[in-house]
């Protein structure tokens, strides 16, 4: 019985600078669905037309396709095995740059498709992929990255020019990627960001983050970029305190001093610290060596008949604390005989 692989799948072209990136998933079975063990060929086929015309709305029927399309390049067994090892790739997808060049390059629209050869058969040819390249703009400059409590706030300038040194630049909008260490940047925006401007509020205190943005000459997926702006890198550090305590208040039982307060909101919230200065002197006491969970104090260590002075401040897991809380005096009163 003769058996033709399935097609590939989830062609996808975007366009660089000075290329045309193809990527795409092997297929895995033959069409009856028996495994597919080895992929011995990839074939990719480019049919290039004037996009002066008609042709650049025009598609292309699959017929049509195979009677007029070239053949491009040829990936033979070892390619996708070095291709599979790859340990950033996910197992099966493939990548490959076309390259645009000559004077003409940008007048065209390219028209790809993929095919793979089994042990003796060929697979149909993948779903076509077209794309008709612009002039893009010139990436971004002077990006910077501040922290701030609860965001990370990325800035940067616009591009002057296109790649060609011609104004004004094709711009649409921006793309933000982010990474860390080694790994490759992930783009965090879902929609084209449309100001020179992007917060990223899914950070942690305490690690190094570098982003940079391109900019795109298209408003949608899939978006024909600048090359990458220089990276703006960054460590969290977490310098910032806490709120003061709000709603101190006191009450007197029989040889205890009762505080309460409003609890903080903040996540990396470690504690409070509870200050006391008797009436009529200088000194301020801590009276919780080690900040406390709860939102109360019980002060046991006073005399009656005299008045003490109370604040709350709270501490963060980086060790910021915050101002003081309102002052509150209160006292045990002796009773009268």
């Amino acid at each position: 019985m003769v058996r033709f692989p399935q097609t590939v799948e989830d062609v996808w072209v975007v366009q660089k600078p000075d290329r045309i990136v193809l990527t795409w998933k092997n297929p895995t079975a033959y069409e009856d669905g028996s495994t597919l063990s080895v992929i011995e060929k990839i074939e990719i086929w480019v049919l290039e037309q004037d996009a002066t015309g008609e042709a650049q709305l025009a598609e292309i029927p699959p017929e049509q396709f195979a009677e007029m399309a070239k053949l491009h390049a040829t990936l033979t067994e070892d390619t996708i095995k070095e291709s599979d090892a790859q340990e950033e790739a996910p197992q099966g997808q493939m990548t490959y740059s076309y390259d645009l060049t000559g004077k003409d390059a940008l007048s065209k629209k390219y028209t790809f498709g993929i095919r793979v050869k089994g042990k003796k058969r060929y697979s149909s040819f993948s779903p076509l992929m077209s794309l008709k390249p612009v002039v893009l703009p010139l990436p971004p400059t002077q990006v910077k990255a501040a922290v701030f409590p609860d965001k990370i706030e990325i800035t940067w300038d616009p591009p002057l020019k296109n790649r060609d040194q011609s104004s004004p630049p094709h711009v649409e909008g921006y793309n933000i990627y982010r990474s860390q260490g080694e790994e490759e940047p992930q783009r965090l925006n879902e929609s084209l960001i449309k100001e020179e401007k992007y917060e990223d509020k899914n950070f942690v205190f305490g690690q190094t983050y570098r982003y940079l943005v391109r900019a795109s000459a298209t408003d949608t997926s899939p978006y024909l970029e600048s090359e990458d702006s220089e990276a703006a890198e960054i460590l969290t550090e977490d310098t910032f305190p806490p709120q003061p305590p709000k709603g101190l208040i006191s009450v007197a039982g029989q040889d205890f001093l009762a505080l309460s307060w409003d609890q903080n909101e903040e996540e990396d919230l470690a504690g409070y610290r509870v200050w006391r200065r008797e009436e009529g002197t200088e000194e301020i006491h801590l009276l919780t060596q080690e900040p406390i969970k709860e939102s109360a104090y019980n002060d046991r260590e006073v005399e009656k008949g005299k008045m003490y002075a109370y604040a709350v401040t709270a501490v963060d897991i980086s060790g910021n604390e915050s101002r003081v809380s309102k002052i509150i005096i209160d006292g045990i009163r002796e009773r009268k005989r």
